[in-house]
């Protein structure tokens, strides 16, 4: 992992390599070449350089570190003294504009071929390179979190989706494999809908994504939280059996292994909890109050018993609970840094 001493560029360095930003320069020109027609002074349409793209992505990421992600861009260039002097001397506006419009990932010549056996190959290449890097340069620790995050778009994209739950609603969705502690991510997976035949065409049910985000983990004894939309019981039963990685997690009510008396809450004491026992696993059920009617159940192949953390006091959670509760939020986590610190 990058040393807290490294500039946020230096960590960039990190995981988009000399080769990677030598093809975005590459990639880059052969776009502007095929619209430089477009423009009536040729000095506008000037190709790029490797020096010019890193003076684009220095400029970004300390947009990101000036939390500026919420002003107009010309405000970063304004010359009243309120913005900071390294925009206006490392580029000039109408470059800066320039160069978002036209940076590119990949060959636009082929992309038209590619598209047909994937939805995402504009950025297909780039994307999967950055996530190896990101895998090779640091391993999380004994526990993940596997969660969905969403990236605020609302250009043209076919695979563009609303979340109400989530503060941008419309984006790109992104299921990541982050570290519960460190929140650093180890994997990422775009939801890119229904690809056409061929070899991104892959399964999206919740196990099998679970599955392809935790690759680089499993048999390795690590422990991965999740939330109901990933967990079941042939999932855990899986995973511990055949690949030596234990979950917590929380449980839809509609799944049928649940004993019916786990679900009924209208004779039991609040707070109460029940826990039942099977083979390598854990299911509780816990009613938190006369006040809230809801019943929570969660899941664990970690945990092989039924303590009570004292620690909650009068509300008297299991200790699963208190594990699920502590190693949740890594995605989130991850989600309202970027938003934070957005470029």
């Amino acid at each position: 992992m990058a040393k807290n001493s490294q500039t946020p560029l230096e960590c960039f360095d990190l995981f988009v390599t000399q080769q990677m930003l030598e093809e975005i320069v590459l990639f880059t020109n052969m776009h502007i070449r095929i619209y430089k027609e477009k423009f009536s002074r040729e000095r506008d349409t000037k190709e790029t350089d490797l020096t010019e793209i890193k003076a684009l992505v220095g400029l970004l990421l300390m947009a990101g570190m000036k939390k500026m992600h919420h002003l107009n861009i010309h405000e970063m260039w304004i010359d009243d003294g309120t913005a900071p002097d390294i925009f206006r001397a490392t580029m000039s506006k109408t470059r800066f504009f320039f160069l978002l419009r036209n940076v590119r990932f990949d060959a636009v010549e082929t992309r038209a071929e590619r598209a047909q056996h994937d939805n995402m190959a504009a950025m297909r290449i780039f994307f999967e390179t950055f996530v190896s890097n990101c895998q090779t340069h640091y391993q999380i620790g004994e526990n993940g979190t596997i969660d969905e995050m969403l990236e605020s778009f609302r250009g043209r994209c076919k695979f563009r989706v609303y979340m109400a739950n989530k503060p941008a609603k419309y984006g790109i969705k992104i299921f990541a494999l982050v570290d519960s502690k460190s929140f650093y991510t180890s994997n990422l997976e775009v939801y890119t809908g229904k690809q056409p035949e061929g070899p991104f065409n892959v399964d999206n049910r919740p196990s099998a994504l679970v599955k392809r985000l935790s690759t680089n983990i499993l048999n390795t004894g690590r422990n991965i939280t999740m939330d109901n939309y990933f967990t079941s019981i042939p999932l855990a039963d899986d995973l511990v059996a055949n690949h030596r990685t234990t979950i917590v997690g929380t449980v839809r009510r509609n799944k049928k292994e649940i004993p019916p008396c786990f679900l009924n809450i209208k004779d039991r004491d609040k707070p109460s909890t029940m826990f039942g026992f099977g083979e390598k696993k854990v299911l509780i059920s816990y009613v938190p109050n006369k006040k809230n009617k809801k019943v929570v159940l969660l899941l664990s192949t970690l945990h092989n018993d039924n303590k009570i953390d004292e620690t909650t006091g009068a509300a008297q959670k299991p200790e699963i609970i208190t594990y699920y509760n502590g190693t949740k939020g890594g995605v989130d986590v991850v989600d309202q840094m970027k938003e934070e610190y957005s470029a």
